[in-house]
């Protein structure tokens, strides 16, 4: 029997459907901010926008987004029909567990998202929006700004000097204290005036509110493009407040759009056995790159990120246009992050490139690694090795490739836990390249042999290297892709 989809989504406007998740959402249209409530995701601060006005919704924390459809299929990890179901049977749905206690979820207030001015995409030309962005971040690197974002990142085992001289720029900053306007200040004494600031996305209009700063008490790295430009911001925050979004990504201007551009703190030329490394967070890609500049190894290495875990399509276009080598995975070491390793694997099979995922110890991810681990470190991000026995005594990694088959494996095992059905495969799209004349049953002996040998020989504990032996084998460099 076929699904009428519209006429699902006309009965249930997303605004009823969270109330009956048990979400404390108002009846009126316009966007909030919820703490994310996906099973998968342990959000403390409010990382999840609801579009009432158009029904959907979108994680910026672990990606989740879609209709009210979507919302029941992820939370409850139910099929289509079973989440059509759902909808129609009426009442409450189950409560929402969090996964850190537990227990229901009681961080389920929505409040709304500020009604600040987007920028004007038609209204400050490029180049003007450009050179304010330049500005900004002469302003947020220069000395004790500079220092402070530095001291951060060192507090965190990232230490930039390296890298930085390596580039001859720096390549962290922060915002300015006394004032929550003083950037604007700042810019407007050098002739930017309060349209542009806005259009730049480095200001933030409220009606009826003074104009601030857009970043505040933020870690700031600089988004370049090709030409070695500022394009945008990411800010971390360092705050203690909790109702603070941890990142904060520019909104969408002229020169800036989340879901084309990516953060890639090195750009270096590099070697044939190069590896590009996708990651998840900003800090991650920051940290690689830091630690191979610290060791000569920049050839090698070429960290990027969304800042998230949802890549587009024209983003995929540029991570696979920066090497032609197999991509290394390397999502946070938590349930989310492994889920996003094998949707990427997926995704890069789509497009006939094979890839190698690196997995990290619950609650590890690239940097707090490389913070404990320093160059040796490297190691566990590169595809060298993973060619290796599983056995190898000598194996040093937390790495397996992903060809084909696996790949498409990994993708049903997830969707299985989702939906209960290993048979169900609606959310597989044909293959590019690979797998066009597979069947069924071979998917799903694939995904019976990637839950068979799981956890014991793919998401397995290898020994970390120390100082000595990987210094000892490699004269003190890091072994390459």
């Amino acid at each position: 029997m076929s699904i009428d989809f519209p006429n699902v989504r006309a009965r249930h406007p997303l605004a009823d459907v969270a109330r009956r998740t048990g979400l404390d959402v108002p009846t009126s249209s316009g966007d909030y901010k919820v703490c994310c409530p996906m099973p998968d995701h342990d959000d403390p601060r409010p990382s999840m926008v609801l579009h009432l006005r158009t029904d959907r919704f979108h994680c910026f924390g672990c990606g989740a987004h879609g209709d009210v459809i979507e919302w029941v299929r992820s939370i409850y990890r139910v099929s289509v029909s079973e989440a059509v179901g759902m909808l129609d049977a009426g009442g409450s749905f189950p409560p929402i567990l969090s996964r850190s206690t537990g227990l229901p979820n009681t961080r389920a207030t929505a409040r709304p998202v500020s009604g600040a001015e987007l920028p004007d995409l038609n209204r400050t030309s490029a180049e003007r929006v450009r050179e304010a962005l330049a500005e900004a971040w002469s302003y947020y690197s220069y000395a004790r700004l500079h220092d402070e974002g530095s001291n951060y990142l060192q507090n965190r085992g990232i230490f930039v000097v390296d890298l930085e001289t390596e580039l001859g720029r720096p390549v962290v900053g922060h915002t300015p204290h006394k004032s929550p306007d003083q950037l604007i200040v700042r810019l407007k004494e050098k002739g930017f005036t309060d349209d542009e600031l806005v259009d730049a996305g480095l200001a933030r209009r409220t009606p009826g509110r003074p104009t601030i700063d857009a970043f505040r008490d933020r870690v700031v790295v600089p988004l370049r493009d090709g030409t070695g430009g500022v394009v945008g911001f990411i800010g971390r925050y360092d705050g203690t407040r909790d109702d603070v979004p941890k990142y904060l990504n520019c909104t969408k201007t002229i020169t800036y759009d989340k879901s084309v551009n990516l953060y890639r703190p090195s750009r270096h030329t590099l070697d044939p056995d190069a590896q590009v490394i996708v990651c998840e967070g900003t800090l991650d890609a920051l940290a690689i790159a830091a630690t191979a500049a610290s060791v000569g190894l920049s050839a090698k290495f070429a960290p990027v990120v969304e800042s998230g875990l949802a890549i587009s399509d024209a983003q995929w276009e540029t991570i696979l246009a920066i090497h032609p080598g197999s991509i290394v995975l390397c999502a946070d070491g938590d349930e989310a992050g492994r889920r996003a390793n094998a949707q990427w694997a997926a995704e890069l099979v789509k497009r006939g490139r094979e890839s190698v995922i690196t997995f990290w110890p619950d609650g590890e991810d690239p940097a707090s690694y490389l913070a404990k681990h320093a160059c040796p470190g490297l190691a566990s991000i590169t595809r060298a090795e993973a060619r290796r026995p599983l056995d190898d005594p000598c194996r040093r990694r937390r790495t397996y490739p992903v060809p084909a088959d696996f790949a498409q494996a990994l993708l049903l095992t997830d969707l299985a836990t989702r939906t209960g059905r290993l048979g169900d495969l609606s959310d597989l799209q044909p293959l590019s390249r690979f797998g066009q004349r597979k069947t069924r049953s071979h998917l799903r002996r694939a995904a019976d042999a990637a839950r068979g040998v799981a956890p014991d020989a793919l998401f397995y504990t290898s020994r970390t290297p120390n100082a000595g032996e990987a210094n000892s084998r490699y004269g003190n460099r890091t072994p390459s892709g």
